[in-house]
């Protein structure tokens, strides 16, 4: 049995995994998973044992170092998200972390860095990643390759709130558009027009353009007339893929990325935030 703790109870995806994790009713489906705690500020924490089968409660994160195999930081403002997993990394355990892995170009150098030291497993990211809609267009482009000429990405923004503004909800599009088209994008260019940002994400042979501010969908150009468009339905059970995911490496030691892959995004959002500051393009790092 595989004990793991959920650090951010504040955010819905806490619920989403205790529902799955932890219910009081009904067969677990992963019942090589132990859900031994969740921590958060009091209200949270309170909501979540109330209503799923979860036995402890904190407003320590540290609260379960020396107890926790894994943590799932699920903490809504990703400048807390490093600092959160650093004893658990001291003490050897396996990371699961939600968009943004971090709010810093910084924190994901120091997250990679800790990650070869230690050997570290680490997963996590957008749910987007997984969605079904994502999944094919990812497919789509491999299997098109130079047919591929272009694409618009669109996805919801919350650009002013407690919890890093910009970074709070902007990793969703840039991981939709990394999954698909690639990590290997060149520069960026954003401009907030009122609760919107259009953006261009400019590859080596084409450009993918974007919208933060709307609903998700994901569009391929394929030269010509082609065109391939899916709109994304997340469903209730959004989660399940991100589930899926961690119980592979918990059970298998396999991660679906490598530490560098896996906060690409935060340099990519780095990018656009300096770009909607300065008015203009800016580059992204060839190396993290």
């Amino acid at each position: 049995m595989v004990k793991i703790a959920i650090l951010g109870s504040e955010n819905s995806h806490c619920a989403g995994f205790a529902s799955v994790l932890a219910p009081r009713e009904g067969e677990r489906r992963f019942p090589d998973i132990e859900l031994i705690g969740v921590a958060g500020d009091e209200a949270s924490n309170q909501a979540i044992t109330d209503k799923y089968d979860v036995p402890r409660a904190s407003t320590d994160p540290a609260a379960f170092v020396g107890e926790a195999d894994a943590v799932m930081i699920t903490a809504r403002h990703g400048g807390v998200h490093l600092p959160y997993a650093l004893p658990y990394i001291r003490d050897g355990a396996r990371l699961w972390i939600d968009k943004p892995i971090t709010a810093s170009v910084e924190d994901a150098r120091e997250l990679v860095r800790l990650a070869h030291e230690k050997h570290l497993l680490l997963c996590g990211g957008s749910s987007l990643a997984g969605a079904e809609g994502t999944v094919r267009m990812k497919k789509l482009v491999r299997e098109k390759g130079n047919a591929v000429t272009g694409g618009h990405v669109t996805a919801p923004v919350n650009l002013i709130n407690d919890y890093g503004n910009f970074w709070f909800y902007s990793q969703h599009l840039v991981q939709m558009v990394t999954e698909v088209f690639g990590q290997n994008i060149v520069s960026v260019k954003a401009e907030r027009k009122g609760e919107g940002v259009p953006a261009v994400f400019r590859y080596p042979d084409f450009d993918v353009t974007a919208y933060f501010g709307t609903g998700y969908s994901v569009t391929v150009y394929l030269g010509g007339h082609g065109v391939a468009c899916e709109r994304i339905d997340l469903g209730g059970e959004y989660f399940m893929p991100e589930l899926c995911e961690l119980a592979d490496m918990l059970r298998e030691g396999k991660v679906r990325q490598t530490p560098e892959e896996l906060v690409y995004p935060v340099f990519i959002i780095d990018a656009l935030i300096r770009s909607m500051e300065a008015g203009g393009a800016e580059t992204v790092p060839e190396t993290l």
